[in-house]
């Protein structure tokens, strides 16, 4: 199962934002997780900052399912050949503990050159077909 990719390069930079901005104001219910990173690391090796509305299970089972399911959709805003930020979109039941869909935000060389922002969030109640029309 492969996902869907769009690919925003930097002459269109401001729509990426633009759309991004939709997203977070009319699908993001709350943030989960957040950290900095060396570029490259993996999910499961970041050091993050958790929501404190949540319990610990809930965030192994939400990190479990990002690492383990295929993602639907993928968004990347690049640069000069590079990715600047990526979204990753990833819809998650485990039968028990968590089902919805997903996102990780990657902010490439942020906050510094050679790392990289790892946020996770949860958009509750959106389907993939609603992210989808955001972004074609």
């Amino acid at each position: 199962m492969s996902a869907e990719i769009y690919i925003f390069n930097a002459d269109a930079m401001e729509l990426f934002y633009e759309k991004i901005e939709d997203l977070h104001e009319k699908h993001v219910y709350r943030p989960l997780l957040s950290g900095v990173a060396p570029n490259g690391t993996d999910l499961e090796s970041i050091k993050m900052s958790k929501n404190p509305n949540s319990q610990k299970k809930y965030y192994e089972r939400v990190v479990g399912g990002l690492v383990n399911t295929f993602p639907q959709i993928i968004v990347r805003l690049v640069e000069d050949k590079a990715i600047k930020l990526e979204c990753i979109f990833t819809e998650i039941d485990d039968k028990e503990y968590v089902k919805g869909l997903y996102m990780i935000q990657n902010v490439i060389d942020w906050p510094s050159l050679g790392t990289f922002t790892c946020q996770v969030w949860d958009l509750k109640d959106t389907t993939v077909d609603q992210v989808r029309k955001i972004w074609n």
